[in-house]
């Protein structure tokens, strides 16, 4: 999946099963590239995504 900030396919899930944060159907990712941490679930049958963590840094 590309990143929503900078576009890269460079993301590593991560596993944050506390309390429901996330599930299988909608994981939590980070962008090996800029740092933005989200996740992306589905409301009334759209995606939505959800920012966790802003990017830390621009790509060029």
């Amino acid at each position: 999946m590309k990143c929503p900030e900078c576009g890269s396919r460079t993301s590593v899930e991560i596993d944050m099963h506390s309390e429901g944060f996330t599930a299988d159907e909608s994981p939590v990712k980070e962008c090996g590239s800029c740092g933005l941490v989200w996740r992306v679930r589905v409301v009334k049958g759209k995606p939505t995504v959800d920012i966790i963590k802003a990017a830390e840094k621009k790509v060029q």
